[in-house]
């Protein structure tokens, strides 16, 4: 009986190692997703309303899903910083609360600085680069979790497998 347990927990753990890396992938995806949402609305206050920057962060941290609201909130939450700290860096550091690769944190980057900074028409080409940039690596990333999320299960399931062959 404790062998059967033993085998079973070392199966169910590797599977769901596996399930694991495939979630990750999800995240990603997922994340992606929200922040071209968010941007979008960015975008929209920006063109139409001219929102001041802590209204519109504040609007953008309670209308966004997650994890991409932390982002806005965090921006708007240091605020009080600005003297010390720029708004780019605000927004360097709101990126790195969000479950990205490199890529999209370089895309991200260079909008925090251009934010608040220029004007209207600037900002909106800004985020019109970014929106785009940022659809390609959404399409890449899906391209990915579909490719690779199956595998990752697959794997998990026959490594577990594997192990409790060699163990029993």
């Amino acid at each position: 009986m404790l062998k059967f347990m033993g085998s079973l927990l070392l199966a169910g753990g590797a599977t769901a190692l596996g399930f694991l890396a495939s979630g990750r992938l999800d995240r990603r995806v997922s994340t992606l997703r929200a922040l071209l949402g968010g941007l979008e609305l960015l975008e929209r206050e920006i063109s139409f309303r001219l929102t001041p920057m802590p209204e519109l962060l504040e609007r953008l941290a309670a209308q966004t899903d997650p994890p991409v609201d932390e982002l806005f909130a965090h921006c708007r939450e240091g605020l009080d910083r600005l003297g010390e700290v720029s708004l780019g860096q605000l927004w360097r550091e709101g990126l790195e609360l969000l479950y990205l690769g490199e890529g999209e944190r370089a895309v991200l980057a260079g909008l925090g600085d251009i934010l608040g900074r220029y004007d209207s028409e600037g900002q909106q080409k800004a985020l019109a680069l970014t929106q785009s940039a940022l659809e390609r690596l959404l399409r890449d990333a899906g391209e990915e979790r579909d490719r690779l999320g199956r595998v990752y299960r697959v794997a998990g399931t026959a490594a577990g497998a594997v192990l409790v062959i060699l163990l029993v």
